[in-house]
């Protein structure tokens, strides 16, 4: 019976295909042992190779040690292939401090990743059962998980260039341990699994028996309830994307910026989504911490009336309001370009007639003159022109320094330069680099502000200053969201953040033993 489910799952899921290396991982426990029993059984006709791979931990002295030679055994009666490795967690845990299971899954993944390079494998299939999937819906719920979460663990996914599937996942523990005995299969029991210290075991042994009395089917429910978000999620994961590309104005490796406005008009769960998906991408973090405090805390950046708020996220994320925009920039990334406190001076005579290359501010600046009469704009956005004979001294364009005030056209007496950028909503961090046009000690031009009151064009004008500001060219690069799907699992950030391992797949929750 246990043959014909596991055979179907495999043809209609399309976990293992003709040609594939599959590596089973096998602890030596009932669950581990009656995968790779039927994977053994099912590989000629499926036209697979079968291997396997064992993990000594090393964590229950002879226990342990005679769990690897119960895997060597049953390997060399079927003549298997297998691989056992040594991890070693009680040193890591000495010197590095840590939670034992976290250390411990990070050994295992890692040794299952450097057995699949040596015997060359492009599956790896690991033994998480129905019961499993039940009990990790569970202790997400009872964490706070969110919609995506709850969605459990994934059939078949890629991870690390390797496919990784789950074909136990719509077969109980007890159709396991029966198989087992069909066979005659005594595998071996991990003592561990019965120790109440870790999580999961907890939540097996004293939350879901009360769950049952109340529904003898709730791990059937539990997995049902996965089954149904896994295939809400993905409707939600089309409709996230979509809306990154509305919103987003830039696209980088180490920063996003959004456009605030539109943001705000997305309802809540598109833009909790949204920053979730953005995270992950940017964080460095083997374990990043998406907790909905962490995302809420970006959020509120774009809800609150502080134009230049900013945020410390976990991962190394820095979160910062300017103005109409938000940016999420990685820390020490190649693009974090915060510069709050610039150049101390830059002082550069401008060219006349010529341009300008504002070394250490930002674009260049394009000067010609004109005699006779002027019949074109007189200021634009990035333009700006003078009367040439009324402007005495030496033109140069500068950075600001402190104290700096500048007469306004339109305006009497002088103005805060400082003002002047906050009501231009010219973010903090690029106000060092602008452009500061002055000339015989006066502010005659901020570029793609305004100008000053000084020099105005009127009709005794004769020669004409033009003033041009050649912006940066915008280096952003439109990225295709299903790549950056792609670069997220690549680089090891999971896109459902409610759950997600940098280093490794998910493989129960934390305080999972390994004996399966």
């Amino acid at each position: 019976m246990l043959i014909s489910k596991i055979r179907e799952e495999l043809e209609t899921g399309r976990l293992v295909g003709k040609g594939d290396r599959v590596l089973c991982a096998v602890s030596g426990g009932p669950d581990s042992t009656a995968l790779l029993q039927v994977m053994w059984e099912l590989r000629e006709e499926g036209g697979f190779s079968v291997g396997a791979v064992h993990v000594n931990h090393r964590l229950r002295g002879e226990e342990s040690e005679e769990d690897a030679r119960f895997v060597k055994r049953f390997c060399l009666e079927r003549k298997i292939p297998v691989i056992v490795l040594q991890a070693d967690v009680a040193g890591e845990l000495k010197a590095r401090g840590g939670n034992r299971q976290d250390v411990a899954r990070k050994w295992r993944y890692r040794l299952f990743r450097e057995a699949a390079k040596r015997w060359n494998a492009n599956v790896l299939a690991l033994a998480h059962h129905a019961d499993d999937q039940a009990e990790t819906v569970l202790m997400r719920m009872l964490r706070g998980a969110g919609p995506g979460g709850l969605t459990g663990m994934e059939k078949v996914r890629r991870w690390k260039g390797i496919r990784l599937i789950r074909p136990l996942l719509g077969c109980s523990k007890e159709e396991l341990e029966a198989f087992c005995r069909e066979r005659n299969i005594r595998p071996r029991l991990d003592s561990s699994n019965e120790s109440l210290v870790y999580t999961r075991n907890y939540v097996r042994h004293k939350i879901m028996p009360v769950l049952e009395s109340v529904n003898p089917r709730v791990k059937r429910a539990l997995n049902q309830l996965a089954d149904i978000l896994r295939e809400e999620e993905r409707v939600w994961k089309d409709l996230t994307e979509d809306a990154v590309r509305k919103v987003c104005l830039r696209r980088e490796r180490d920063v996003w910026e959004l456009d605030v406005s539109s943001f705000l008009h997305l309802p809540v769960a598109l833009q909790r989504r949204m920053v979730k998906l953005i995270l992950s991408y940017l964080s460095d973090a083997e374990n990043p911490d998406w907790t909905l405090d962490a995302v809420e805390r970006a959020r509120n950046l774009a809800l609150g009336d502080n134009p230049s708020a900013r945020a410390d996220l976990p991962g190394g994320i820095l979160a910062c309001r300017e103005y109409g925009l938000m940016r999420l920039t990685r820390r020490g990334g190649n693009q974090e370009t915060a510069v709050e406190h610039g150049p101390a001076s830059v002082r550069i005579p401008l060219v006349i007639p010529g341009m300008t290359p504002l070394s250490g501010l930002s674009g260049a600046i394009r000067a010609s003159v004109k005699e006779g009469s002027w019949h074109g704009q007189v200021d634009g956005r990035d333009k700006a022109v003078f009367d040439r004979d009324a402007l005495e001294g030496p033109l140069v364009v500068r950075s600001r320094k402190p104290g700096d005030r500048m007469t306004v056209l339109g305006m009497n007496g002088t103005k805060k330069l400082k003002d002047v950028f906050m009501e231009a909503k010219i973010p903090k961090r690029l106000r060092d680099r602008h452009p500061v046009v002055e000339c015989g000690g006066e502010i005659l031009w901020l570029p793609g502000i305004r100008r000053s009151a000084l020099a105005p064009v009127t009709s005794a004008t004769r020669r004409f200053l033009c003033l041009e500001w050649v912006r940066e060219e915008d280096p952003s690069v439109p990225q295709k969201l299903s790549q950056i799907q792609e670069d997220c699992h690549a680089s090891g950030h999971q896109t459902d953040l409610d759950h997600g391992r940098g280093d490794c797949p998910e493989d129960g929750g934390v305080g999972q033993s390994d004996r399966r």
